[in-house]
């Protein structure tokens, strides 16, 4: 298992000088002034794409968009990137492709404000992307961790979920839902997602106590910033924003919908605990919505999942990367 994985190895590294936060955050932290925010996610053919329905652009914006979110996630600005290409040396990356994937990655750059400098190539079984970005802190901020939630505290995440994952779904058997605008919005959401840098931002600037980006799924990494608080996160399932379609990808497969998009993952919005009191001041200054799903209490830590005051036990809290 992944996390069993980064526990093992986790528990043979150490922390030194130079260096604040190390492996088991959303990105690691150098004891800079400001400080400056260091992350690295990784993209394998056919386990995390398939570019039998995914161009090279789209897959050069989500390649950066999901390390972004991890910046997003701790409250940092981006500044740099570097890339790390494998090729499939069967000749079905051509240069063109490559050019492609590169024309996705310096789209969403330039938006960010943010340069793409340098990385390597090399030979591969198949397309492997790995970017590492770096993002900064402005002054006086310090970066959101998992690791700050406080019983009181409420739970919210930024705009709707399960699209990405709903997304996948309809790309996997596209006779969940007949095509047309809804089927289009769902696989560009699991494509290119969108990175909440800017809302992010907006945490820091507040001072948020603790912030995680959903990758995995709301339920799992509500369930890793509980463990990381040593607190209990309780999400209230008829809380959970679920975006348009979802529903009915859900009633087809025969699932759940709050469910599904509480524990489906692919989302990259972000989950994040603060008192109550903040909520007038952020929904004043952020440019997404905001729902509050739930709080943080006393406890095992962890996350409990209920439904009119009930315990949901799902069958997975979320994706599990299989090694």
């Amino acid at each position: 298992m992944e996390l069993d994985l980064i526990a093992q190895i986790a528990a043979r590294l150490s922390v030194r000088p130079g260096v604040t936060v190390g492996i088991g955050d959303d990105a690691a932290v150098l004891d800079t002034d400001p400080p400056l925010v260091v992350s690295t996610d990784m993209l394998v053919e056919g386990r995390h794409f398939r570019r039998e329905w995914t161009g090279e652009v789209d897959l050069g914006h989500k390649a950066l968009a999901v390390n972004l979110s991890d910046l997003a996630a701790m409250g940092a600005g981006p500044l740099l990137a570097t890339v790390a290409l494998g090729i499939p040396s069967d000749g079905t990356a051509s240069s063109g492709a490559v050019e492609r994937l590169y024309n996705g990655m310096e789209a969403l750059a330039s938006v960010q404000g943010m340069t793409i400098g340098g990385g390597d190539i090399t030979g591969a079984p198949c397309l492997v992307i790995s970017i590492t970005v770096i993002g900064q802190m402005s002054p006086g901020e310090r970066p959101l961790l998992r690791s700050g939630a406080l019983p009181g505290d409420v739970i919210c995440v930024t705009g709707a979920l399960g699209a990405g994952r709903a997304g996948l779904m309809v790309l996997e058997d596209p006779t969940l839902i007949p095509p047309g605008k809804v089927t289009d919005t769902l696989t560009l959401a699991h494509r290119r997602p969108i990175p909440r840098v800017s809302a992010g931002r907006v945490l820091a600037q507040l001072g948020a106590h603790a912030a995680m980006d959903i990758s995995d799924g709301l339920a799992l990494d509500a369930h890793r910033m509980g463990r990381a608080s040593g607190a209990r996160i309780v999400i209230d399932l008829d809380r959970v924003p679920v975006a348009p379609g979802v529903g009915a990808v859900a009633k087809a497969a025969a699932l759940d919908a709050k469910l599904l998009a509480a524990t489906g993952g692919d989302d990259y919005e972000l989950v994040f605990a603060l008192p109550e009191s903040m909520l007038t001041a952020l929904n004043a200054l952020i440019d997404t919505a905001v729902s509050v799903v739930g709080w943080v209490e006393d406890g095992e830590p962890g996350v409990e999942l209920r439904r009119r005051g009930e315990v949901v036990v799902p069958p997975s809290l979320g994706w599990q990367h299989p090694l």
